[in-house]
């Protein structure tokens, strides 16, 4: 058996930068949610001891349900249990070389664990609580979060654009938060600022709102959580939203937005969890068993007893609270500990049970503008325990309609703008996107794609003189975060081949190149969908790309491009091609754009160092490079450091490097991340590293032979 990797050599490739792909999996049932129907209402409900661990053993028996103070018979119960506990991972040695940060592939619906929107209402946040929780997200979204996991983070103040980047990749979310900013005109208002020589701001003191209209922020502020509600509708599973603000405030002016909010998030299986992240302030925690819970009465739509309350912490802050208890979720007060409240909100999502019942006549009907709400209540027979539930409902049943509109058919526009607001990637058509970061002297920054999708999955006519005909809809989109607004390009790409390119196409696809223009550096989100409009298969795929600061000056690298080094390529190199598993010709999978080899098979890879210092005589850099090479997020392999890089001939600003990586012929099949790091010897110790990665796939001879077999 051969060495497992090694370098050959080191050479000048143009360079790139790849993103994670995965094979498609046929998703699951989803679960059960909230169904409201003329002759059933589902409720689910969170059962914990007095230690808040989760109890599973119950039966329907232990429990009692009513529905506007009235008993209901349970009629359907089931318990969803909790996933197993993921043990934690070792921490590596000292030292040691460390994976990259990879951005990985779209997260597939039998793959999510839990699902959270982090809800940030910025236009209601002290400056010193908005500092507090951006370094608390910082740090949950560092050390919370799980393989799994799929968020989003979403800003009152900014709108709902970044929800369709709900997410398992950290970078994206860790940009969210840094574009958290304190919001001057937010309903927060702004302590008094005392004269010189003033003295101390006395005890009383309290923060002085603007006087634009405090009900009008905290309207838009749910504006917002009923539209990222809505975003969430149609994801699998059960579902958190993390809403963390200061205050706001119960009045008969918002009484029909929160139930609206609270009908819609209960439909949809969501959980609004509060966070008040002021830290340990005198007042008492608010809580239902230490503070009185208002409830709206029905025919005058007031609080009975909120009007006569002072306006203290607790009437400030009672709209979080009934959110959360309404919806089944949990008022985190006063906490110090927002990572701690964000992993206790969506570890919650796991383990509850789901209750039924045949609601009473007289249920839904009535004036439908102006639906009664239905108040649930569910108790626990068993002594010692606490219960959470959905509190209710309004009187109208789950809308038929458009339930049939969804399942029914859906234009080309629908079709194309659900599959890239999608946090999941579609199928139908196997689609990989492959991005590629450049930086030359005539284009500046650009982002180079290259998108491949299979070709026997469109649909083909073939003409009388043999030619073959398709076409397909093609949409790109890349924007960066919440700053840069949106670029959407959309168009039809008429496909006319030979029958023997056809028969070519049926087993290599097809790539679709094109140019993104950046002008900042930062990190990019470039997604792509392709649909058959014959027909009406869609696959779709989502690139994350880190792009460089390289306008004063700063040591950066490009990606990594990667390929098969074919006879061609390593002939003109001076090597003797090596054949693999008895083949020496160039094997369509190895490409750029699939970068699927074989064990045996020799790889060319390739990068472009940008901006490293030179000496002042003669003009020349000292570069050193260290490649590296992980599976399953461990070293496997690990170069001799090189040195061998070289300028480029009209730029002195260039250098290229690259080398061949030898696949032993004993290799193990599986996902691997090639990872270069650049050191500058003649830059400052701080900035003197650079690194980029690429992954790349070793596949089974035979597995692929009969993958890459003609049509379906």
């Amino acid at each position: 058996m051969s060495a497992p990797l090694r370098v050959l050599t080191l050479l000048p490739i143009v360079a790139a930068c790849s993103h994670g792909w995965q094979s498609p999996q046929a998703p699951p049932e989803p679960l059960p949610t909230m169904r409201i129907t003329v002759t059933l209402v589902q409720v689910d409900a969170v059962v914990t001891d007095s230690a808040g661990r989760h109890v599973p053993d119950l039966k329907a028996d232990d429990f009692e349900l009513l529905q506007d103070g009235q008993p209901q018979k349970i009629t359907h119960f089931s318990y969803i249990p909790q996933s197993p506990a993921r043990a934690a991972e070792p921490k590596p040695a000292k030292n040691a070389p460390q994976a990259p940060p990879g951005a990985p592939a779209l997260v597939q619906p039998g793959q999510v664990q839990r699902t959270v929107a982090l809800v940030v209402d910025d236009m209601a946040l002290s400056f010193e609580n908005l500092v507090r929780t951006r370094d608390a997200l910082h740090k949950y979204i560092d050390h919370e979060m799980q393989p799994g996991d799929l968020a989003a983070l979403v800003r009152t103040g900014g709108g709902v654009a970044i929800l369709e980047q709900f997410t398992s990749d950290k970078r994206i979310l860790s940009e969210a938060v840094d574009l958290l900013k304190w919001k001057f005109f937010g309903r927060a208002g702004v302590l008094p600022i005392n004269p010189v020589g003033g003295g101390e701001q006395g005890p009383q003191a309290a923060p002085e709102a603007l006087d634009y209209g405090y009900n009008l922020a905290a309207l838009g502020a749910l504006a917002t959580l009923e539209q990222v509600i809505e975003g969430m509708k149609r994801m699998p599973g059960r579902k958190s939203i993390v809403f963390i603000s200061d205050s706001l405030r119960v009045n008969p002016e918002i009484i029909d937005a929160m139930d609206q909010i609270t009908d819609l998030a209960n439909r949809s299986a969501v959980s609004i969890y509060a966070v008040d992240p002021g830290g340990l302030r005198a007042e008492s925690p608010i809580s239902p068993q230490n503070r009185q819970v208002y409830v709206p009465d029905q025919t005058t739509r007031r609080f009975p007893g909120l009007d006569q309350q002072p306006e203290d912490q607790f009437s400030m802050q009672e709209g979080l609270n009934y959110l959360a208890s309404r919806t089944g979720g949990i008022f985190y007060h006063n906490t110090s500990d927002i990572p701690g409240a964000v992993r206790g909100a969506i570890d919650d999502q796991l383990g509850y049970y789901l209750l039924a019942y045949s609601p009473a006549e007289g249920t839904f009907g009535g004036n439908p503008r102006a639906p009664k709400f239905h108040k649930v209540t569910i108790r626990v027979k068993r002594a010692g325990l606490k219960v959470r539930w959905k509190s209710g409902f309004e009187g109208v049943p789950d809308d038929e309609a458009e339930a049939e509109a969804l399942s029914g058919p859906k234009t080309r526009e629908q079709q194309l703008a659900e599959a890239l607001a999608s946090p999941f990637a579609a199928t139908d058509i196997n689609v990989r996107l492959t991005c590629l970061f450049l930086d030359q002297k005539d284009t500046g920054p650009v982002v180079y794609s290259m998108l491949h999708f299979d070709g026997k999955d469109l649909s083909f006519i073939q003409e009388p003189d043999g030619a073959w005909n398709s076409s397909v809809d093609v949409v790109t989109l890349a924007y960066r975060g919440l700053k840069q607004p949106l670029r959407q390009t959309q168009q039809v790409r008429p496909i006319h081949v030979s029958d023997e390119l056809y028969r070519r196409s049926l087993k290599e696809g097809f790539v679709l190149n094109y140019v993104t223009p950046v002008k900042e550096p930062g990190t990019f989100i470039i997604r792509a969908v392709v649909r058959d409009p014959a027909t009406q298969r869609i696959g779709s795929a989502s690139q994350v790309i880190q792009v460089p600061d390289v306008r004063k000056g700063q040591l950066a690298m490009s990606g990594i491009n990667i390929r098969q080094a074919t006879p061609d390529l390593l002939e003109r190199l001076g090597y003797t091609p090596t054949p693999a598993n008895g083949q020496v010709e160039e094997w369509h999978e190895g490409g750029p754009s699939l970068r699927r080899f074989l064990a045996g098979q020799q790889v060319a890879f390739g990068y472009v160092v940008i901006n490293p210092r030179l000496h002042e005589t003669p003009k020349k850099a000292r570069l050193r490079a260290d490649v590296y090479v992980y599976r399953n997020g461990k070293v496997f392999y690990t170069s001799s450091p090189s040195h061998n890089l070289q300028a480029a001939p009209d730029d002195p600003a260039r250098y290229f490097g690259g080398g061949v990586l030898k696949l032993g012929s004993g290799l193990p099949t599986g996902e691997y991340i090639l990872q270069v790091t650049i050191t500058d010897e003649l830059a400052p110790k701080k900035k003197n590293r650079v690194s980029q990665w690429m992954d790349f796939e070793v596949v089974d001879p035979t597995a692929a032979a009969q993958a890459a077999q003609g049509p379906r």
